[in-house]
């Protein structure tokens, strides 16, 4: 069981890393755009949350933030609702923290900056996506004054 539990956090580094790879990639020659950021993105949580696409209850950030912790507690999602009861001070649930763990992470590999408060407020991965991609045209425009 160990083992089966490495190999199934290694191959979902690897495939969030592949996508990575794959919007870097398309980014520098050029050839982005909005579908193929969204559909590495969806990929890209995926792999972050453990989870398979049949896994996926839909593209809602909370709900997936909900199913991967489900999969972890080994429960049922609506279970992690109703015990999830904020530990922090600030009163930050664990499906909050996950998503604003992953907002993090996702800047720093796909090599971008959010603003924190609008990331943090998109409801899917589609949202998600198209932040980043406003913030990857913005910066283009940038370095090309």
């Amino acid at each position: 069981m160990r083992r089966d539990i490495k190999e199934h956090l290694l191959a979902t580094k690897k495939e969030a890393n592949r996508q990575v790879e794959r919007v870097l990639a398309a980014r520098a020659a050029g050839t982005l755009n909005v579908e193929i950021l969204r559909e590495s993105l969806f990929i890209y949580v995926l792999a972050k949350f453990g989870l398979s696409e049949d896994e996926a209850p839909s593209h809602t950030m909370d709900e997936l933030a909900e199913a991967s912790l489900a999969k972890a507690l080994r429960t049922n999602p609506h279970q992690v609702l109703e015990t999830d009861r904020p530990a922090t001070c600030d009163g930050a649930r664990s499906v909050d923290m996950k998503q604003a763990l992953l907002i993090m992470t996702m800047q720093r590999e796909f090599e971008v900056k959010l603003d924190g408060i609008r990331a943090g407020l998109a409801d899917t991965t589609d949202d998600l996506a198209d932040l980043v991609f406003t913030a990857f045209m913005q910066t283009e425009a940038g370095a090309s004054r």
